[in-house]
Formats: C-alpha cells, sequence, structure tokens
C-alpha cells in the first residue's frame, strides 16, 4: 500500500470512527425518517444522549380525515421523570415544529390540539428530564396531505372579524385532576398560501391570579390547525384559571377557565 492510500484509508476510517461517536447518544429511529436526526439536531440541540420512551405516549388517527385538522394527543400520565420541557414536531412539514411546553409547579399530563400534515409523516414528542435526558415517543400518520398549504376555511367567512377572538371553554373535574376545553377563533395562517401571511397565535399561557409564574408556557407553530382546540388536563382541582394568548401581530387574548361557556365538549 502506498503512503497516498494508507492515508486515505486512515482518513476514511477516522470518518467513520467520527460519525459513530457524533450519534452515540441517539438511538436508530424506529419509524425510520430520513428527518429523524436532523429534527433532532435542529429542536433539541447537538451532544444529545435521546432514549426511546414508551410512557410518552402519543395519539394520532392512523390516517388523517382532513390534512388541516389532525387531532394530536399527549399523554404524560405514565412518565415518572420530572418533566423540564416538552418539545413536538412532524418531520415532514415545511415547518416541522408544532409546540414547546414548559410546565409550571403543576403538569399538564395531558394536551391536545389539531395540526396539519402536508405528507403521511410521523410526529415526535421529545421530554427533557431532569438528568439532561431527552426521551422520544412518536406516532405515524397517513395523509393524502395538502394541510399546510390550504387556504383558511375561516378567511373565506365574510363575517370571521366579528368572531375573531371569541373563546369557548369547559372544565371538567377527574379525580385530583382537571381537564379543560378551550376553542378558539383565529386563522392560523400558516404563510404557505399565496398573498396571505403567517397570522397565528404563538403564545399560550395558563395563569393563576396571584402568582406570577404561569403554570403552563407554551409557544405554538404554523403547523398548529386554524380555530385551535386545546386540552389541557392538569393535577388538582382548582377551576379559577386564565387562559391567555398573544399572535404574531400582537393580539392578546384572555379567558377565566371558571366560567364554563358550553363551547367546548
Amino acid at each position: 500500500m502506498t503512503q497516498l492510500s494508507a492515508r486515505t484509508a486512515l482518513f476514511a476510517v477516522l470518518g467513520m470512527v467520527w460519525s459513530v461517536v457524533s450519534q452515540a447518544g441517539i438511538p436508530d429511529d424506529p419509524f425510520d425518517s430520513p428527518m429523524w436526526t436532523y429534527n433532532l439536531n435542529k429542536y433539541l440541540g447537538d451532544n444529545l444522549s435521546v432514549v426511546i420512551d414508551p410512557n410518552v405516549r402519543l395519539e394520532v388517527p392512523p390516517f388523517a380525515e382532513d390534512s388541516a385538522q389532525v387531532p394530536l394527543t399527549l399523554n404524560l400520565e405514565s412518565f415518572s421523570g420530572t418533566v423540564r420541557k416538552v418539545v413536538t414536531w412532524v418531520d415532514l412539514n415545511p415547518i416541522p415544529h408544532l409546540f414547546t411546553y414548559e410546565p409550571g409547579e403543576r403538569l399538564a399530563e395531558v394536551i391536545a390540539l389539531n395540526f396539519r400534515v402536508q405528507q403521511a409523516t410521523t410526529v415526535r414528542a421529545a421530554v427533557l428530564d431532569s438528568d439532561g435526558v431527552w426521551h422520544v415517543g412518536g406516532a405515524f400518520v397517513d395523509a393524502a396531505g395538502g394541510g399546510c398549504t390550504a387556504p383558511s376555511m375561516t378567511a373565506g367567512n365574510p363575517d370571521w372579524e366579528k368572531e375573531f377572538g371569541q373563546i369557548r371553554s369547559g372544565a371538567f373535574s377527574r379525580a385530583d385532576h382537571i381537564r379543560f376545553k378551550v376553542n378558539v377563533m383565529h386563522p392560523m395562517d400558516s404563510g404557505m398560501v399565496g398573498n396571505i401571511p403567517v397570522f397565528h397565535i404563538e403564545q399560550v399561557q395558563l395563569k393563576q391570579a396571584e402568582k406570577a409564574e404561569p403554570l403552563l408556557a407554551m409557544n405554538l407553530s404554523e403547523s398548529a390547525s386554524e380555530n385551535p382546540m386545546f386540552v389541557f388536563e392538569l393535577e388538582g382541582n382548582d377551576p379559577d384559571l386564565t387562559l391567555w394568548m398573544r399572535d404574531n401581530n400582537g393580539n392578546v387574548f384572555e379567558h377565566n377557565l371558571g366560567e364554563n361557556t358550553g363551547g367546548a365538549q
């Protein structure tokens, strides 16, 4: 072997070793998605410690009957660790990020909302524990697609401005938990339809009047569906919480969740 070929072979071996080391904290993807490693690094960072965890339960339908309104439920009731942060994304959407959630003094063990899909895709939820380990769960939804680029049905309603920002809610007690269902009238424009700019709710918080820190803080992205229906199930039975939201145009929406308006069932 010549000196040049020996050096080339050495570089090839070192490259393979570096590749293995750089991905040492990332397990194989059970769904074999081409965006697995890319999205992990994009949304969770580098030098990750990741485990596949069945206790991070994501529920989506096997097929999206409406690609612009796909129901998703994140259930953390079986997760035994401390939840520091939750990040969810849709692998093959043009803008994959769906929401990031940071709990306050009480954990929302169940979070549900509808989202858009552009094509058949895997959906992910990653939970950061107190040891800095990301616990990842996933689910696959088949779809005809086009949900991210479909025009808003709300904007097609000539009276949409009269209904804009209306909030309907319900509160339901279950043992030592309380579940809130909240429907918000908002077009949630993704910015992917011609001549229609991005216009969506960016921040969602649940607050107690006497406390500065929110019980729940969530950041939403363009993959969330229009007229979103949120479900939050929290520990405890306090129904007197305030929902606070702000969209990317600076509009602020507030609603007392103790007022059972009957719109969300």
